[in-house]
């Protein structure tokens, strides 16, 4: 289905996914513990390798990729990476799908007034826009437990079956990968002398490539008009709310998320 492989992105060993040929598709996961390319993408990588070189990558402080953190500019460590990954990998261009945190990712490199990323298409699942704080804080208090993913697991899945048994397993034996939890927990570290910075909020209304705005309908990490909100700041952005999903619509309506993310990114 897809081959699990590892290269040197400057010092960094990552660890990648890759399947299919043709026009390169990057697939970037979402951030909580637990997360990497296999556990975001597993039921995605090969319909979309039918029609795309299809690349996904742990990014830093995840599953296989090396366990880097930094306290300057933690966000700038991840686009780096990501671009340097492009160039390692020779992408001069590509289509993104991301999830969550990788959904954001690419909304605000898309921002940019010269984008770090050579992004030619977007789909953004529950990425972008305010995340609802008091839900977001159950996320961040991960104590390494079984019973505390299965909490994890109940915010981002809306169907019982993503809750327990095997998809419980291996989202609970990646965050006890080695350097995972500090990796994380570290993006919440704060000096007591530290000046506050200043949130830098992306311009989407600069956005100018094809953006596809994908909601789950019972996802309680965003606010209810999350969509429609961020649509009315993107130019011609186009919405698809999945039913019966919550925050990984992509992995709980796979079949349904494949047939319109392939449509959206195939026509012209």
């Amino acid at each position: 289905m897809f081959q699990s492989k590892y290269v040197m992105v400057g010092n960094i060993r990552t660890h990648y996914l890759e399947a299919g040929q043709g026009e390169p598709l990057m697939l970037l996961h979402s951030g909580e513990y637990g997360a990497s390319a296999e556990n975001s993408w597993e039921y995605n990588i090969e319909v979309l390798s039918k029609h795309f070189h299809v690349y996904a990558l742990d990014m830093v402080g995840f599953g296989g990729t090396d366990k880097l953190f930094s306290f300057d500019d933690a966000q700038g460590l991840r686009f780096n990476h990501i671009r340097e990954f492009m160039r390692v990998m020779c992408i001069q261009e590509a289509s993104f799908i991301g999830n969550s945190v990788g959904g954001g990712m690419i909304l605000a490199a898309a921002s940019q007034d010269q984008p770090i990323l050579p992004i030619k298409k977007l789909i953004t699942i529950s990425g972008g826009g305010p995340i609802n704080p008091e839900v977001f804080e159950t996320l961040n208090n991960y104590d390494c437990s079984k019973e505390y993913m299965e909490k994890i697991l109940d915010l981002l899945f809306y169907e019982d079956k993503w809750k327990s048994g095997e998809y419980l397993d291996k989202r609970y034996e990646t965050s006890l990968i080695p350097g995972t939890w500090e990796a994380a927990t570290a993006a919440r570290l704060k000096s007591p002398a530290a000046k506050e910075k200043e949130r830098h909020i992306p311009d989407y209304g600069k956005i100018k490539v094809p953006v596809l705005i994908c909601a789950g309908e019972h996802d309680t990490l965003k606010f209810p008009d999350y969509a429609e909100k961020l649509q009315s700041s993107i130019p011609h952005a186009k919405v698809q709310v999945f039913k019966n999903s919550s925050h990984c619509a992509h992995i709980e309506q796979a079949e349904q998320f494949n047939e319109i993310a392939l449509e959206f990114l195939l026509n012209n």
